[in-house]
């Protein structure tokens, strides 16, 4: 079964070679660099993580996070780059990144917050 990973970022070069690197290691990617479209995708369709691109500002960043906490709050978050966003923007990322310069690195948190049951997948029906 392929996990479903919604990519948001402003930046549509890093944007498609964040989902090449994803599609590579299995994982079915959506992609926006809109706002309003990242919420729809999100209530959608059946995703089982998110990565919020540091090309987005703290406001944009804090109210996707609250918009996709609010509908599915088992559904984990990793942010990349910005060390420096507000703690209430921090505290909606299940994982933090400080970048990209390294496609392992973002691997390895997707994995973490995979496998420590984060997932909007239901165990029992697979859906």
């Amino acid at each position: 079964m392929h996990r479903t990973v919604l990519s948001v970022s402003k930046n549509s070069a890093v944007q498609v070679t964040r989902n090449l690197i994803l599609e590579r290691a299995g994982y079915k990617v959506l992609s926006t660099i809109d706002l309003s479209e990242a919420v729809r995708l999100f209530e959608t369709s059946n995703v089982d993580a998110i990565i919020l691109g540091d090309s987005l500002g703290p406001d944009e960043r804090h109210e996707l996070g609250t918009a996709f906490k609010t509908l599915r709050p088992a559904v984990p978050i990793i942010m990349v780059g910005r060390v420096n966003d507000s703690r209430s923007v921090q505290e909606l990322a299940d994982e933090h990144l400080e970048s990209m310069g390294d496609p392992r690195l973002l691997l390895e948190a997707l994995a973490r917050v995979l496998n420590h049951g984060h997932s909007s997948t239901d165990p029992e029906t697979g859906q």
